[in-house]
């Protein structure tokens, strides 16, 4: 199935919300470089402008600005700063019952909660559409964010961090890129798992395929050879009795319904 630009810019915005959904668990769950630390902050305020700018630009040409805000909640939150909900909570008085670093985590929570809706939200059509190009899709995307993301946490090129996302994502694993960070090894598992699963996916509706068209191709043979034979009856139709008549009935009658 043909895939619009529509189509593409949603997965391209999905995806965006999903790799921020990522960097921010890691920065929660792990300890990583201060370096690391600043790299991944440069990429969430990246993602956020373009989040912005997505919003701002689709509320613009909206023509019902009351029902876009409605329809679009989860687009709104997404762009909304972690220092803007830390604010939101000193206003309400919060954080004098829950120390700062527990608010922090929670306001990092909801935002992962907040862009995996998001994610969600962005390709779902798609998938009821056609799940196999929505996987060549994603599997591609998330090969270039997993590059992105250990080039960063490894330093090291572009081009090996490519490399590596593919091998790795594919579960083939060459082992000519080594990782040599705990943070790194940790994504790499992450990775191997989406892999796994996304692969595996991509197998089974590949094998369906080819055996739905098999089973297609017999019943359309099956279908011609039928008609070629009613042809070839009603060329003499003057020797067709009214049994060989009503016969041919039953058999065009049944392809007709098997055709619904």
């Amino acid at each position: 199935m043909h895939m619009n630009r529509k189509s593409v810019y949603d997965y391209f915005i999905g995806l965006l919300a999903l790799m921020l959904s990522l960097i921010i668990v890691i920065d929660i769950f792990v300890s990583i470089p201060q370096e690391v630390r600043l790299s991944f902050y440069y990429i969430e305020n990246i993602i956020r402008l373009i989040f912005i700018g997505d919003y701002i630009g689709r509320l613009a040409l909206s023509k019902d600005k009351k029902d876009f805000f409605k329809e679009n909640i989860i687009d709104l939150l997404s762009i909304i700063s972690i220092r803007m909900y830390l604010k939101c909570f000193k206003v309400i008085r919060v954080t004098r019952i829950i120390p700062a670093y527990m608010i922090i985590k929670i306001c990092k929570v909801f935002i992962v909660i907040v862009n995996i809706i998001k994610f969600k939200i962005k390709v779902r059509d798609e998938i009821r559409k056609n799940k196999f190009n929505f996987l060549l899709v994603i599997s591609v995307i998330i090969i270039v964010i997993g590059a992105v993301i250990i080039s960063t946490i490894e330093g090291i090129s572009l081009e090996d961090a490519l490399w590596w996302s593919f091998v790795t994502f594919t579960t083939v694993g060459y082992g000519d890129v080594l990782l040599k960070t705990q943070l790194g090894r940790i994504f790499a598992v992450i990775l191997m798992i989406i892999g796994i699963g996304v692969i595996g996916v991509i197998t089974t509706t590949i094998t369906l395929y080819i055996v739905n068209s098999g089973r297609h191709n017999s019943a359309d043979n099956y279908k011609n050879h039928i008609i070629e034979d009613i042809k070839e009856k009603l060329d003499n139709y003057e020797e067709l009795s009214d049994e060989d008549i009503d016969t041919i009935i039953r058999v065009l009658s049944s392809l007709k319904k098997n055709e619904k």
